[in-house]
């Protein structure tokens, strides 16, 4: 009987949560799709740091995605410095990208059938050019659906 526990027990100690075996998974599909890609699971998330130039006249954006498992990956600028603007399609709240809307089928992100490397990586290195034609012409050029912005809040 004790060793009958002893296997019971070595056996809970060695089972790994569902959502770690998702971050898990992803973390592989995004290292083995996006070699360029610094990846580690911290703290029941997996984060990410990336670099991309959009063109050989860019500067180089270093940007970070954060999944839970759970809710949608976020991404967020960190060098350099780009500060929030309702026309460059960012969250006001966390200056993070918006990259989907939750509600119109071209720009939905499913966790149940979508991969970060298929989706938001491709997407956030799509926002870096067209932040980059921005800064070029002022307006947002990719289609996008228009949604609440902080100057229509006051």
């Amino acid at each position: 009987m004790a060793g009958r526990f002893h296997k019971n027990r070595i056996h809970r100690k060695n089972t790994v949560s569902p959502i770690r075996l998702v971050l898990i998974r992803e973390m592989k599909l995004l290292r083995s799709h996006y070699p360029f890609l610094d990846c580690e699971i911290t703290s029941d998330k997996l984060i990410c740091i990336g670099k991309t130039k959009p063109s050989e006249q860019s500067i180089e954006y270093i940007f970070k995605i954060v999944y839970d498992g759970v809710t949608v990956p976020k991404v967020y600028i960190i060098s350099p410095h780009v500060e929030y603007n309702d026309d460059i399609h960012m969250y006001p709240s966390e200056n993070n990208l918006c990259l989907y809307h939750p509600i119109v089928d071209n720009f939905i992100w499913n966790f149940q059938k979508d991969h970060i490397y298929e989706t938001i990586l491709p997407w956030t290195l799509e926002w870096f050019v067209y932040y980059e034609l921005y800064l070029i012409t002022g307006k947002w050029e990719h289609p996008f659906v228009p949604h609440a912005t902080s100057k229509s809040i006051d």
